[in-house]
């Protein structure tokens, strides 16, 4: 059989026996989530996002804007870690100032205040930093994936500068047991939406 035909009878294969189409290598995205404490969201959201992502090449860290020094994740935030799949107890605390976020291709925080210390003060791209709601958001009905699709949707950031803002999602600590929760799940809908707009099922 020539190589021609060799890969046509691959693609028959692939379409009747409904097999995944091989997924194209590309570099590693290298993505830092971004809290206050990196005790609760941010270690959450890394370690959800690196979980739907096992599959493919990134790299997924964490950090907060206070410096609190090597201190464990919150206890909450492991109960919760542990309902929804993923292991904190290794987690240790560190200031975005100790993680180079010029070379980041993707900077999620969970306020505003989150996105602009990263900026400036860790030196991460305006243009590839977001909420997590809001990247979420922006990339709703696009077709790009990826790295394409985060330029796509700092494009459309800016060219709706009138646009609504995206609601944070609010630190949980001191506000009891339902906060933690309700937190927590929301910030798995929201890694879980990610991961399937950067990297869809084809």
């Amino acid at each position: 059989m020539t190589e021609t035909g060799i890969e046509a009878n691959r693609r028959w294969r692939t379409i009747v026996a409904g097999e995944s189409a091989p997924r194209q290598p590309s570099r590693e995205l290298e993505i830092v989530f971004v809290c206050t404490g990196n005790r609760f969201r941010s270690p959450l959201g890394a370690a959800l996002l690196a979980k739907a992502t096992k599959d493919e090449s990134v790299r997924v860290e964490s950090a907060g804007t206070l410096d609190l020094g090597s201190v464990p994740a919150l206890p909450e935030a492991i109960e919760h870690g542990h309902r929804l799949g993923v292991d904190l107890t290794g987690h240790r605390a560190r200031s975005v100032r100790d993680v180079d976020l010029r070379s980041a291709d993707l900077v999620l925080g969970f306020e505003p205040m989150h996105v602009a210390t990263a900026v400036v003060d860790a030196g991460a791209r305006r243009d590839r930093s977001f909420m997590l709601p809001e990247l979420v958001d922006l990339f709703d009905a696009q077709a790009e994936s990826g790295l394409e699709g985060i330029e796509r949707a700092s494009t459309r950031r800016a060219n709706e500068r009138g646009r609504q803002s995206p609601h944070e999602i609010a630190d949980p600590l001191g506000k009891g047991e339902k906060a933690f929760r309700e937190t927590a799940d929301e910030i798995d809908r929201l890694v879980s939406m990610l991961a399937a707009q950067l990297f869809p099922r084809r």
